[in-house]
């Protein structure tokens, strides 16, 4: 279950991962769009207007060069053909002559003179304007989109991944929170377990006990009350515990003793009373001396404090959980709740350092058999 549990929450990260790259990969396709909208809009409008606006600039400077130029070659032509026609004579035939010789002069050097000056002057002069204009302009405003496209992509990039890892802290500290509230949880509930067992044997005592003296009578009654009784106050009695243990499990009464020290709820005593008897032998005994009740209780407290003492608390909670029966009526009630407590716990101790990894994997495919039998 918890197995599944993380399986899921892993794939749902690893589904909310990609939704992001798809995003970031979308926003960038989205920029590189923009970019080029914005390139094909300089190029169609601005461009057509700066280079139509150099042109003209170029052309109203050439205009006064290719005039300097050509003008001492008309000068030159006029004055050579009116000194011809003075020479040969004046007069209407000389004047058309004239006429004529100046258009040819003129028709034959202007174009020459245009298309030189032209070719010379002009052609580089704006090559050099429209190189200087492209520079100025469209590379910076390119430069320009580019680190903006970039410093947004950036942008997106380390927001994605700082939402991706506070999500990760997030989950790990609520993982190590609900290690914290379970061990809390199974604490504050093993004095109420454990009372309830000692209810519950106590009033298996007297019920046995009736029924070896003859039941109704109330003497009898009264009689069979009395060792219960005496149990109860010894066990609530501020005595050392150590010792009435020790004298309880001299006398065989080994019901009594873990009882007594599960109801301390002090962990400390609960091992040392493990580590005084013989637990695997003493649980391959037939008919089991202790109850499935204080059996179940003794998994619990256990499990609680499973950092300290680690290996020999792994081999009796493997000896006690063998021992269990999950279907037994004096523990059905508590049962799925504490495996569920147990499993949990040995869960997170499998990350720890040191630990018996195949030990703690062999408790909790025990439990696991059991929570699936449990109703």
């Amino acid at each position: 279950m918890i197995e599944r549990s993380n399986k899921s929450n892993a794939d749902a990260l690893w589904a909310r991962l990609q939704e992001e790259t798809v995003k970031s990969e979308k926003a960038m396709r989205d920029h590189s769009q923009q970019i080029v909208n914005a390139t094909t809009n300089f190029m169609s409008k601005e461009l057509n207007a700066m280079f139509e606006k150099t042109v003209k600039k170029e052309v109203s400077a050439i205009v006064p060069a290719i005039a300097r130029a050509v003008t001492p070659a008309i000068e030159k032509t006029i004055s050579s053909a009116i000194t011809e026609s003075f020479q040969r004579g004046l007069g209407d035939k000389a004047v058309n002559q004239l006429d004529r010789s100046v258009n040819s002069k003129i028709e034959a050097s202007i174009p020459r003179h245009i298309q030189t000056q032209f070719q010379t002057s002009a052609i580089p002069v704006l090559q050099e304007a429209l190189k200087s204009g492209l520079e100025a302009s469209l590379i910076p405003s390119f430069e320009r989109l580019c680190k903006t496209m970039l410093e947004q992509v950036d942008t997106a990039l380390e927001k994605g991944i700082a939402e991706h890892t506070n999500a990760a802290q997030q989950r790990f500290e609520a993982g190590h929170s609900q290690l914290a509230h379970t061990l809390k949880e199974t604490i504050t509930s093993t004095s109420s377990v454990t009372q309830a067992l000692s209810r519950e044997l106590a009033e298996s005592q007297r019920n046995r006990s009736g029924v070896l003296t003859g039941g109704s009578d109330p003497s009898v009654t009264q009689v069979s009350k009395g060792p219960v009784a005496t149990l109860l106050e010894k066990v609530e009695a501020p005595m050392d515990p150590t010792a009435q243990l020790s004298r309880l499990v001299s006398e065989g009464k080994y019901e009594e003793s873990f009882t007594s020290a599960l109801q301390r709820s002090d962990v400390s005593i609960v091992s040392w009373l493990c580590a005084q008897v013989d637990l695997h032998r003493l649980l391959a005994m037939n008919p089991l001396p202790l109850s499935q009740g204080v059996l179940l209780s003794l998994l619990q407290q256990l499990a609680c404090d499973i950092s300290k003492d680690t290996s020999r608390k792994l081999g009796w909670m493997t000896d006690v959980v063998t021992a269990i029966n999950p279907s037994d009526q004096m523990i059905v009630v508590h049962a799925r709740r504490i495996f569920e407590q147990v499993y949990q716990i040995l869960h997170h101790q499998l990350n720890a350092p040191g630990s018996d990894v195949s030990a703690i994997r062999l408790i909790m495919h025990v439990l696991n058999s059991m929570l699936m039998g449990c109703k």
